[in-house]
């Protein structure tokens, strides 16, 4: 074999590099997902319209449901490793249809948020840079310079990535812990158990509901840890540990976050909550008033956040693509990685040139801001994520139903209430009877679902050996590299034959080495 270099190299399905990341480093890219300080900052506004000043109890609710869905991805990946996530983890539960529809939305639920990200990026710091400089940039060219930054960060590894998310998450949530923790101190008559009930709701249990809608919402991205499968030490126990302890930890977040604003701001005081429900920004009105000193941080910490979650969504969004890619029901281009940095190079570089045109178009077309592409391409991409989770909840019951590992509880009773949990906040976000254009967003998903109907009939006619094998690659530090696939696909799908590492490997085209 020639030792000449090459910038890329074929990527057998062992191609991301092993042990690379620790558990903080998972932690870090599901937190940064979740977005903890931009979530607090546009959802609680959202939220307060419907739940009023029950806004914490919906954040509560909104905290148990996401932990029920949490224990599915906990379980799968427990026992199923790996960089496709959901995708392998529909496609053991369900078969190797659901795992292409999986794959397929969970694709665009997470591609469909970057561009939002991007525009976002770019209002807030255009916004930032008018008020304290008096300099009008145009928002694209901040959104351009973040989008270099997460490339280069993307490429040069994954551990640079989450390194960046880690040291950004852990000042931006101090910044709004401080402010939280003075504005519960100076609340006085604030302070109040009734925002934990739901007769304080303008509507009751109804608006409470409501407000569990974008509670739920600013949770999505919390199972981002578990693409990490191929690259964190000890995946079966490293995993299911950072995604634990990032529910846990950002759940806590919200809820205190969320009291404290009820408090500081004085929510149980009439007058207070209509001033409330006016305030474009009631985080940084509570900043003037209870920490004027913190204010320009607490700006500051929302651009970090939202750059952080757009790193974090970048990196969970290539390596997606990269798992369909080796499985080549995308482009098999998309499962190269890059030999020196062991990045899915290819992956990396389509994501961008999407972020950038969808995220440059639908931000002239709808405005930057968080009302305006940011919103629109979420809520797409929360509808699409949202179908995934309750399909990976039937999944756990099916997949466990038949082992003698099987308990009631976690493998059956959970699950069946993660469904039930996420229906209505299904409904509510995909209804279309919102107001234009989020009244397109149940279309533009189901014409999706039905470009993927007609791609899986053309491979199921065509190409079913690519339906067989799909999310099939798992890793497995206990058995030789060679032997790895070959021994877990003979036990779980015998009526499939699959090659093993060693023959795949085999059937690439010579590649260089070092």
């Amino acid at each position: 074999m020639s030792h000449a270099r090459s910038d890329i190299t074929a990527a057998a399905p062992h191609g991301l590099q092993r042990g690379v990341l620790t558990i903080p480093n998972a932690i870090a890219l599901s937190v940064a997902a979740m977005a903890p300080v931009l979530a607090v900052v546009l959802n609680a506004p959202a939220a307060a319209a419907a739940a009023g000043a029950a806004l914490p109890l919906s954040f509560l609710i909104a905290f148990i449901a996401c932990a029920l869905v949490g224990n599915t991805v906990v379980q799968f990946a427990k026992k199923l490793p790996s960089a496709g996530s959901f995708y392998t983890f529909n496609r053991a539960g369900l078969g190797p249809a659901a795992g292409f529809f999986t794959g397929w939305l969970f694709w665009i639920g997470y591609a469909i948020l970057a561009p939002g990200l991007f525009t976002a990026f770019g209002a807030f710091v255009h916004d930032y840079v008018l008020a304290t400089f008096g300099a009008d940039v145009q928002w694209w060219i901040f959104s351009m310079i973040a989008m270099a930054i997460v490339f280069g960060l993307s490429v040069r590894s994954i551990k640079a990535s989450v390194n960046v998310d880690l040291t950004l998450l852990v000042v931006e949530v101090i910044i709004f812990l401080i402010l939280g923790i003075v504005a519960i101190a100076t609340a006085g008559s604030g302070n109040s158990p009734t925002y934990f009930l739901t007769s304080v709701a303008p509507t009751g249990f109804a608006g409470v509901g409501l407000g569990v809608v974008f509670g739920i919402l600013s949770f999505i991205g919390f199972d981002a840890a578990a693409t990490l499968g191929e690259e964190t030490k000890n995946p079966r126990k490293s995993i299911p540990f950072a995604i634990t302890g990032a529910l846990g930890a950002v759940g806590i977040f919200y809820v205190l976050m969320m009291y404290s604003l009820a408090a500081g701001y004085g929510l149980n005081d009439p007058a207070k909550m209509d001033a409330f429900l006016k305030d474009p920004n009631p985080f940084v009105t509570l900043g003037a008033n209870v920490t004027p000193w913190l204010l320009q941080p607490i700006e500051l910490a929302a651009i970090a956040g939202i750059f952080s979650c757009f790193l974090a969504i970048h990196n969970t969004t290539v390596r997606v693509m990269f798992s369909m890619g080796r499985d080549q029901v995308l482009p098999a281009s998309l499962g190269r990685i890059h030999q020196t940095w062991y990045s899915p190079i290819r992956a990396i570089i389509a994501q961008s040139i999407f972020t950038v045109v969808i995220g440059i178009g639908v931000g002239i077309w709808l405005g930057p801001g968080a009302t305006g592409a940011y919103g629109f391409t979420g809520t797409i991409g929360t509808v699409a994520i949202v179908i995934v989770y309750i399909m990976s909840n039937i999944a756990l019951v099916k997949y466990f139903w038949k082992l003698a590992e099987r308990k009631l509880v976690t493998h059956v009773i959970v699950p069946i209430l993660g469904v039930l949990a996420l229906l209505y906040p299904l409904y509510a976000v995909a209804n279309p009877a919102q107001a234009y254009p989020f009244n397109l967003v149940p279309i533009i998903v189901l014409l999706w679902i039905g470009a993927g109907v007609v791609l899986y009939f053309y491979y199921k006619a065509k190409s079913p050996e690519k339906i067989a094998a799909l999310g099939s690659f798992i890793t497995e530090d206990d058995l030789p590299e060679g032997e790895q696939n070959a021994a877990l696909l003979a036990a779980r799908a015998p009526s499939v034959q699959h090659p093993t590492v060693a023959e795949e490997a085999a059937q690439q085209p010579e590649t260089t080495g070092n």
